[in-house]
């Protein structure tokens, strides 16, 4: 059975790039959930509703380590996240409310290439040529899905632009406080002052939120935003199923490339790290 049970055991990456996985598909239910609600609710409030939930979700969690729980020597960078973390979940409803979701979802994978120079600059993450190009490679890709040229450009793409970025920001401000604090530490403090603010909208954006940092714990940003483009694979038939938007030959032929250049990061990922 042991060795039956090693065989089959992932690596820290490995468990990384599924918590990746598992985060694309709960983002894309939230924002699928998001989309689907009357136009007339407001982005705060589904803020404020997600930020409950996810309390609600952490509270058994909490009251089993006890009031140790909350001590932490960085309040002020939890802040900063918190801050963060809000602006970018409140611009990000806009945008996915007001764009076609596999639109919204290519629009959103400048993330990554954001994600990767913020690391290199903030982190001093150490990105090879053949990473750098991966990511440019899956970027393509994305343009591939999205087509620029036919492209509505309003004030939901400049939003959801500047909510890439401030998302950017609040991954690299996690990482810096995932090396010290618990997840659910971190997650819990961003809900509790995120519910004063205003807070989210299901489990699914809670959980999503959670996926997110547990990949982050166990893998670097440069290596893992580019699996948030898998979140296109999600998009395409939620948006078939939920809203009637069929993929055109465009959106294919992009996820395809899209697909075959998170493998390829993948496997190089796994050879650098057999070589190191």
């Amino acid at each position: 059975m042991s060795r039956l049970k090693g065989r089959f055991a992932l690596s820290p990456m490995g468990v990384s790039i599924c918590w990746m996985l598992l985060w694309a598909l709960s983002h894309t239910t939230a924002m699928s959930f998001a989309k689907s609600l009357d136009s007339s609710i407001h982005e705060s409030l589904l803020v404020f509703f997600r930020s409950s939930f996810a309390l609600v979700f952490s509270l058994p969690f909490i009251v089993k380590l006890g009031p140790t729980f909350f001590k932490t020597k960085r309040p002020g960078l939890h802040l900063v996240r918190t801050l963060l973390v809000c602006c970018s979940m409140g611009c990000t409803y806009y945008a996915y409310r007001r764009l076609p979701l596999a639109s919204a979802s290519a629009i959103g994978f400048t993330g990554p290439i954001i994600t990767t120079t913020l690391a290199i600059i903030l982190l001093k993450d150490h990105v090879t040529w053949k990473k750098l190009a991966a990511i440019l490679g899956g970027y393509l890709g994305v343009l591939i899905v999205v087509e620029p040229a036919s492209l509505d450009v309003n004030q939901a793409f400049y939003v959801l632009i500047a909510a890439n970025f401030l998302a950017s920001l609040a991954l690299i401000t996690t990482k810096k406080l995932s090396a010290t604090e618990n997840p659910l530490l971190i997650i819990t403090y961003t809900n509790i002052a995120s519910l004063l603010i205003s807070a989210a909208v299901t489990l699914f954006g809670a959980f999503s939120q959670f996926c997110y940092i547990r990949a982050l714990k166990l893998g670097n940003p440069s290596f893992l935003s580019p699996f948030e483009y898998t979140r296109i694979v999600v998009a395409v038939p939620f948006g078939i199923f939920f809203f009637g938007e069929y993929p055109t030959l465009h959106v294919l032929v992009g996820a395809a490339v899209i697909i075959s250049i998170t493998y390829y990061l993948t496997r190089l990922e796994e050879q650098e790290r057999r070589q190191g």
